[in-house]
């Protein structure tokens, strides 16, 4: 009786500390997103013609890399040419992309990591509370 109950007490320190890790994140993640679609709005209010023009010229060098993959033989941009790299800055900086899709550091694969993750998200569910005003898309 006594181990098994300190078995369950380390199992619990272990799990709120995972938790909080877990909480930390979404909330960067939330951050990130706010900060992300601030600078959009700055971006569309202060210059809506750069803005304009970013999105098309994002729009249309991914329809040229979309193209090159359906159909190799058409040119794609060389590992030299420096303009996905640029782009990149400037669609940063105006608040045109995805922050959630950025992928900043990777580690080897643990076996059912994503199954224990989500067994615990749903034992956690019910702590959590959804705030309108803060809802994202």
């Amino acid at each position: 009786n006594k181990v098994y109950s300190t078995a369950i007490a380390k199992t619990q320190k272990i799990w709120t500390a995972y938790l909080d890790s877990i909480m930390k994140v979404g909330q960067m993640q939330i951050l990130r997103r706010q900060i992300t679609n601030e600078l959009n709005y700055s971006c569309r209010f202060d210059s809506k013609h750069l803005a304009a023009a970013l999105e098309n010229l994002n729009k249309a060098t991914l329809a040229d890399i979309e193209a090159h993959y359906q159909n190799p033989s058409l040119p794609y941009p060389k590992e030299d040419n420096t303009l996905l790299y640029e782009i990149t800055a400037y669609l940063e900086a105006a608040g045109i992309h995805n922050p959630l899709n950025k992928i900043y550091i990777t580690t080897k694969r643990l076996p059912y990591f994503p199954t224990v993750n989500f067994l615990f998200l749903i034992s956690q569910f019910p702590k959590l509370q959804y705030t309108r005003n803060l809802g994202m898309y």
